[in-house]
């Protein structure tokens, strides 16, 4: 079976195009807010790529995303290599080298929220925080997924979350991030394992030797 044929099966195995009472927006992301709750560790391989329209660029980068609930993340770059984002559960740590080898940046992690894992931003009462739009069915890495839009209901950095949320374990596989800038962030996730053993050394992060930290 062709890749194409793959497809078309998937998006048939789906059903109607339309939303039925059971896959109404707010019952999908119920279902995907649950997924998220009961993963206390997931690890993924993930594609990043991001749209400045602004700069007239792009960029694109790929590696893996570790994350332990409720404030521990690693996302590793393999390409740009050396790039890395780290949440040791305390500080929210920034370092990419490939853009400036000198320079780190730190946040301090909100100890009241979960904003520090991906999709902890959306997917903690998302009913509460979002307007929840059902956009269709769609597939993911050859995977059937719900397709929704979230506008949030708060003052964001972004305007509009798109959230491709699989139809079979309801785990988020792929974001779409609309910033106020207009810039576009895209995180596609592949290979997804939820519930494996994640040690706290995992998400240790130390300045390299003559880089300058700064806070904000």
């Amino acid at each position: 079976m062709n890749e194409l044929a793959i497809l078309l099966t998937l998006i048939s195995a789906l059903g109607p195009q339309g939303p039925s009472a059971i896959d109404s927006a707010e019952a999908i992301l119920a279902r995907a807010a649950e997924a998220y709750r009961v993963a206390t560790t997931l690890r993924s391989e993930f594609v990043q790529r991001i749209e400045i329209p602004v700069l007239e660029a792009e960029k694109e980068g790929r590696g893996v995303v570790f994350q332990r609930k409720p404030n521990y993340f690693l996302m590793k770059f393999d390409e740009p290599q050396g790039d890395i984002v780290v949440a040791d559960g305390q500080w929210f740590w920034m370092y990419y080298p490939s853009a400036q080898p000198d320079q780190v940046v730190r946040t301090a992690i909100d100890q009241t929220s979960e904003g520090a894992t991906l999709g902890g931003q959306f997917l903690v009462s998302p009913t509460e925080r979002y307007v929840a739009t059902y956009v269709q069915r769609d597939v993911v890495g050859q995977r059937p997924a719900y397709l929704l839009s979230l506008v949030p209901k708060f003052e964001a950095p972004y305007t509009l979350v798109r959230v491709w949320i699989d139809a079979q374990d309801h785990l988020v596989r792929k974001f779409e991030i609309h910033e106020e800038n207009e810039t576009v962030r895209t995180i596609t996730l592949s290979n997804v394992e939820a519930g494996i053993d994640l040690p706290e050394d995992l998400f240790r992060f130390t300045p390299p030797p003559g880089v300058e930290v700064f806070t904000r």
